[in-house]
């Protein structure tokens, strides 16, 4: 969540992270980096007793595995809600169900926009309060794997595999597949992009990454094609550095990369 406020938030546009944390040191570092980047803080909760979560990353050769820390959480939407013309859901701890249930009737509620990408707890789980909320979705962002899960089927085409994800009730998916690039599929239209030029140091963020420059286009009025090259700009970036933030793009530069690679387009499928 906090990958993609910054990033948001370096592109003009006005956001807050939503969150329990505990009044620990984690919380205090974690505050000071979103004032920092123009985020804002108000509905992070202080939680008396309770530790905050935080992740270890592991990288070896540009690839990445993260040890991360979940805490059994009360989630709750803030009151009152503040106005907002889009939510992102991202990964979260236990006791997330009665908010996903929240939300989605939240969400019927208002038509506020709804970006989902689940985490890995929420995956494994599978319990129903998480396609209650897809259902609710305008994006549902995942992986190739995570997608397979999803849909409960070993499926290795991409077009099969993209239409059982669609079934799940989203307006739109959008299936990332490290370097073989991104599919995206709104139940007429199939767009493919490969992977931004770019060299590969460490992979951390490269999701929350796309997710921020395809939302952030959205939010500047562009099209879905415009969508998927704003995403795949800002992941290349990311992946050129080291950690999730410090390769989030400006518009103004996701722009100017662009003009370099004219020929960058998606294709329908």
């Amino acid at each position: 969540a906090p990958n993609i406020a910054v990033g948001l938030s370096r592109m003009g546009l006005k956001t807050a992270v939503i969150s329990n944390m505990g009044p620990d040191g984690t919380r205090k570092l974690s505050i000071e980096r979103l004032e920092k980047e123009k985020v804002s803080t108000r509905y992070i909760r202080s939680i008396k007793g309770a530790k905050s979560a935080y992740s270890v990353v592991l990288n070896f050769k540009g690839e990445k595995t993260l040890l991360t820390s979940h805490n059994q959480n009360a989630y709750r939407l803030p009151k009152p809600m503040p106005k907002t013309k889009w939510i992102y859901v991202s990964e979260m701890g236990n006791g997330y169900p009665p908010f996903f249930s929240d939300l989605a009737r939240y969400i019927r509620k208002t038509g506020v926009r709804l970006g989902i990408n689940p985490g890995s707890i929420q995956i494994l789980d599978m319990k129903p309060e998480l396609f209650e909320l897809i259902k609710e979705a305008d994006i549902l962002f995942v992986n190739r794997t995570e997608a397979q899960s999803l849909v409960k089927k070993t499926i290795d085409e991409i077009h099969q595999l993209t239409t059982e994800l669609y079934r799940l009730g989203a307006k739109q998916v959008v299936v990332t597949d490290g370097e073989n690039g991104v599919v995206c599929f709104d139940g007429k239209t199939f767009l493919s992009l490969k992977a931004f030029p770019t060299k590969l140091v460490e992979a951390t963020g490269a999701g929350d990454a796309f997710a921020t420059g395809f939302i952030g286009a959205l939010m500047h009025t562009k099209t879905t094609a415009d969508a998927l090259k704003w995403g795949a700009v800002n992941a290349a970036s990311v992946v050129g550095q080291v950690g999730p933030q410090a390769g989030l793009l400006t518009n103004r530069q996701i722009i100017s990369r662009l003009k370099k690679y004219p020929s960058f387009k998606p294709k329908s499928i």
